[in-house]
């Protein structure tokens, strides 16, 4: 199966803006790609608007491709992800080797249906050591109305924060 990674070309880790704030993010997300789902799963970055996360979470998607292009990587924002049950199953059943969600916060907007499908996907992707990677404008702890069984799960894995690129 065909999968579209929604991934643009143009994030690359040669061209990430790398500060003190967020050195150590880029040095996790190399091991991430290194070690897919075998270390760091899941990973999960957050840090404010700016701050570089959709640049890093894409960059590890394309390096992964670049080293092994026979993997199957899927980029997707978490309101598309979330929309309905349907697009978490179509995910599921893809076998992602690697799932990278961007704003991971906009789940909690989610009625616990959704969240539940979600929790199945996050569970499955996690016994099959395939690597997830999230990004969100808050650590796990702060998330609003969030599951706390989902809250522990991203938890399972390295939490990196990235400070913003503005001064």
């Amino acid at each position: 199966m065909m999968v579209n990674t929604g991934l643009n070309k143009k994030y690359q880790f040669e061209n990430f803006l790398e500060k003190d704030g967020n050195a150590l993010a880029k040095k996790e997300s190399l091991e991430v790609v290194k070690n897919l789902g075998l270390k760091y799963n899941p990973f999960y970055i957050y840090g404010k608007s700016g701050s570089g996360k959709t640049h890093l979470l894409q960059a590890i998607g394309n390096k992964v491709l670049e080293n092994n292009p026979e993997k199957r990587v899927k980029y997707i924002s978490a309101k598309n992800l979330l929309e309905n049950e349907l697009e978490i199953q179509k995910v599921r059943d893809a076998k992602i080797d690697l799932l990278i969600v961007d704003d991971i916060q906009v789940l909690g907007e989610k009625d616990i249906l959704i969240q539940e499908k979600f929790f199945n996907l996050f569970n499955s992707q996690h016994i099959n050591n395939r690597q997830m990677v999230f990004s969100s404008d808050s650590e796990p702890d702060q998330l609003k109305s969030v599951h706390p069984h989902l809250i522990v799960r991203f938890k399972w894995g390295m939490t990196a924060c990235l400070t913003s690129l503005e001064k």
